[in-house]
């Protein structure tokens, strides 16, 4: 089973991208399902339903999020049925834990958790959290997509887990690291990167960034204008020995 999953999407013109892009990766990799966070599509912060439902229409069966979950509000009138994992150490009555995913008879649990180094947001310990949703995720394969910013508390979770999940993939950064592994067969990738504009700052436009940080002074960002995007995510082979291999492509709009 071979699953593609995708990084942060940022901006709703990335998912024209995907849309036209996302056949071909498959039929070349070989891909079973496609996964994605979604935290940053609409605008670059949260998901607004009409965005949801287009990657749902382009192939992406299931989304994880992060930090932005609830910056768009209308989210928590369809959450709870639509196919999104929010962060499990979250503390809200609003969307699942654990999200499952069937291909053929296989029975996939992914789980979306949220770093509490450098976050402001009040959350539970992700690892305490994971603990208590692995007494009761009854799935054939596992995977966390781990949203944070320290690399240090994404490895640590690494190797607390490693041989009990089948994949933990960082998220979070846009940046896409060059340490993929597989450790005690569990796929482990420090952040799969961003899919958006590739001339940008991380996805935002880069004068109003520039802006930022020489004067000091914060002005609302947009999402960057550009030629050229970035399809960042990783192929998860997950068999009786599993796989991980980066996927960094750009292209032209």
């Amino acid at each position: 089973m071979k699953i593609l999953y995708l990084g942060d999407i940022v901006g709703e013109n990335t998912i024209a991208v995907l849309k036209n892009n996302l056949e071909s990766i498959k039929k070349e990799y070989g891909i079973n399902i496609v996964l994605a966070n979604a935290e940053n599509v609409t605008g670059g912060l949260g998901l607004s339903e009409k965005h949801y439902k287009e990657l749902k229409t382009i192939g992406i069966q299931g989304m994880s999020m992060g930090n932005h979950t609830y910056s768009k509000s209308e989210i928590k009138d369809y959450i709870n049925d639509a196919t999104i994992c929010r962060p499990a150490n979250l503390n809200t009555e609003y969307g699942k834990d654990v999200l499952y995913i069937k291909y053929n008879d296989k029975r996939i649990a992914i789980v979306n958790m949220l770093g509490r180094v450098y976050s402001n947001t009040p959350l539970d310990c992700p690892f305490k959290t994971m603990e208590r949703l692995l007494k009761d995720i009854k799935a054939d394969k596992i995977i966390v997509d781990f949203h944070g910013d320290a690399t240090s508390e994404k490895k640590a979770f690494m190797y607390e887990f490693a041989g009990r999940v089948d994949a933990i993939i960082g998220t979070h950064t846009h940046v896409q690291t060059a340490d993929e592994e597989v450790y005690k067969n569990t796929c482990y990738i420090t952040d799969i990167g961003m899919n958006g504009p590739y001339d940008s700052v991380i996805g935002d436009d880069i004068e109003t960034i520039l802006r930022r940080f020489k004067t000091g002074v914060y002005e609302k960002s947009s999402v960057a204008k550009s030629e050229y995007y970035r399809i960042n995510g990783v192929i998860l082979d997950l068999d009786t020995v599993n796989k991980i291999t980066r996927l960094n492509l750009k292209v032209r709009v």
